[in-house]
């Protein structure tokens, strides 16, 4: 990822606010944010905001993350792109099933998954996840300009990202939680690796 290191820039990557996910496995299902999940990302805008001005802002296209980051692109004038390589992981035929479920069935699949031991039905392996994810990065970053740069998506994207431009093991990265609603910043130097200046939980209400 040498490549995208160009110009200098911030990173933020904020992760969507909570949603009613009713005990659900997630994914790719399109579930609104909550009131208070909007309100969180909302709190830590005003942060993110606050640290520099935004110049520049992409977004997962689903709705927990479109709509807010929609919002706020227009309210700031800033050029934002929706690209469905920020989108969460794709669970297939296990999106929507009961958490609780897939608990009793196979307790230990998401550990399985993710050491290529478990293929979901119909979903997405991780190799297939980290590809797609970096390459969106990379074509936003690409095309994008100006000095504060705002990614408004899931966990997983997030933790995809941070392994890659912090260098570090997945599993290590996994340990580095962006609470829903939280962001974090990393600083990204010409010939320099980046390095992470800030990992906040949004305010309390």
């Amino acid at each position: 990822m040498t490549e995208l290191i160009m110009n200098p820039y911030t990173l933020t990557l904020l992760r969507h606010g909570e949603i009613d996910h009713q005990g659900l496995l997630t994914g790719q299902r399109d579930v609104p944010l909550t009131t208070e999940g909007g309100a969180a990302m909302d709190r830590s805008w005003q942060q993110i905001a606050a640290l520099a001005p935004v110049s520049s802002m992409a977004t997962s296209p689903l709705a927990r993350c479109r709509e807010f980051a929609v919002r706020r692109a227009l309210a700031a004038s800033v050029p934002l792109k929706v690209d469905e390589r920020f989108a969460e992981f794709d669970f297939g035929d296990w999106d929507g099933r009961a958490q609780s479920e897939l608990a009793t069935a196979e307790p230990h699949w998401e550990q399985a998954w993710q050491t290529g031991k478990l293929a979901l039905p119909g979903g997405e392996s991780p190799e297939r996840f980290h590809t797609r994810v970096l390459s969106g990065f990379s074509e936003w970053i690409a095309a994008s300009r100006g000095c504060h740069r705002v990614l408004v998506t899931h966990g997983a994207v997030i933790t995809t990202l941070l392994a890659e431009l912090l260098d570090m093991e997945l599993a290590v990265a996994r340990l580095i939680t962006v609470q829903p609603g939280g962001f974090v910043q990393l600083s990204i130097l010409q010939a320099h690796p980046a390095y992470l200046m800030r990992l906040d939980a949004p305010l309390p209400g």
